[in-house]
């Protein structure tokens, strides 16, 4: 059973790294400004998504982000992909840059109003694909109360 499945059409975004500041003779550590619009943007569009409770226990998350096609990938490259025997319309494996730990880590920080501490997932899974010809790049997450005892 589902609890909550909901997609996003926002093109998925990997967690910048932090950065440090000297001010004032004091470091300083913060998150890079791409990834904070980001995150703002994605909590934004799941609001209408979120649960009237904060969700309470452990977690089972699944994310699947749909990255948009290189160049190489797209419809003009139809032709040459057929000819060569490689070109697929459908999702594609994305095994390149962000890595899918930080795309987790950005949708699991964008989600923070939805549970207590983020610490309570439990179970992840996070897939990274190239969206289909003609569609468009999205962020499907699903959250699940975790069920029974994992070994």
């Amino acid at each position: 059973m589902t609890d909550h499945d909901f997609t996003i059409d926002i093109e998925p975004h990997g967690k910048g790294r932090p950065r440090a500041a000297s001010i004032k003779g004091h470091a300083r550590v913060y998150t890079p400004a791409k990834t904070k619009k980001w995150e703002a943007a994605f909590r934004l569009l799941a609001e209408k998504h979120r649960p009237a409770e904060l969700i309470t226990g452990p977690v089972v998350v699944t994310i699947r982000a749909a990255f948009p096609r290189p160049q190489k990938m797209s419809k003009r490259s139809k032709r040459t992909g057929e000819l060569l025997g490689g070109f697929d319309e459908g999702e594609v494996w994305m095994a390149a840059r962000p890595d899918a730990d930080n795309v987790a880590k950005s949708v699991l920080d964008a989600m923070a109003p939805w549970w207590k501490d983020d610490a309570q997932v439990v179970d992840l899974r996070v897939t990274k694909v190239y969206h289909e010809v003609d569609a468009r790049p999205y962020v499907r997450v699903t959250v699940e109360h975790a069920r029974g005892e994992r070994r």
